[in-house]
């Protein structure tokens, strides 16, 4: 799906944020702009929005990660499947690929 130019790749906005959140801990070392990166890679930035933020009061907590459960709302709000190897995210109404 990855390599199909027909396709639409997103990035969340929750991913930036925990990449930043990450690199200012200093648990990552992020020596360039995730942003640029991703648009030069032909991936679509994906925001995050207020009616994604409304959905996480009602998550079950099968998933404890708040960027996670972020990716989790999102994915429901607005119809995206997500691209995971994380068996917990399946446990949600969303696609997973």
């Amino acid at each position: 799906m990855l390599e199909d130019l027909s396709n639409t790749i997103y990035i969340s906005a929750a991913s930036i944020a925990e990449l930043m959140i990450k690199a200012s801990i200093k648990k990552l070392q992020i020596d360039f702009n995730p942003v640029e990166v991703a648009r030069k890679s032909g991936f679509a930035m994906l925001d995050f929005s207020a009616n994604a933020a409304l959905l996480l009061k009602d998550l079950p907590f099968h998933h404890k990660d708040p960027f996670d459960r972020m990716l989790i709302a999102q994915s429901i709000t607005d119809s995206y499947p997500i691209m995971t190897e994380d068996p917990k995210i399946a446990l949600y109404n969303c696609q997973v690929l």
